[in-house]
């Protein structure tokens, strides 16, 4: 799993290294991401959040109740084509 370190990092930097990591997983056929931003005041976590209720290509991963995740992280689930679709369409 592919991991975004943004954790202190400035809001602007953070947001465009998160969306161009996501896009290059995207390309790569990845389908989990982990984004490492931190517990702070919850500006990155919430500036996670935010990218990804605007894109219709990701969505956040819920492991379940049962399971007890880091509150520093997001895992975010990539809804992409497969891998070998992805060839094809680098190819032209």
């Amino acid at each position: 799993m592919r991991e975004i370190y943004i954790r202190k990092m400035r809001y602007e930097d953070a947001r465009e290294k998160l969306e161009k990591e996501i896009h290059i997983a995207f390309m790569e056929g990845e389908t989990f991401v982990e984004v490492i931003h931190g517990i702070g005041e919850g500006i990155l976590k919430q500036m996670t959040i935010d990218f990804v209720n605007s894109t219709d290509f990701l969505k956040i991963y819920d492991p379940g109740q049962f399971i007890q995740t880091n509150p520093g992280t997001t895992k975010i689930e990539i809804l992409s084509p497969s891998k070998n679709f992805l060839k094809k369409i680098k190819k032209f």
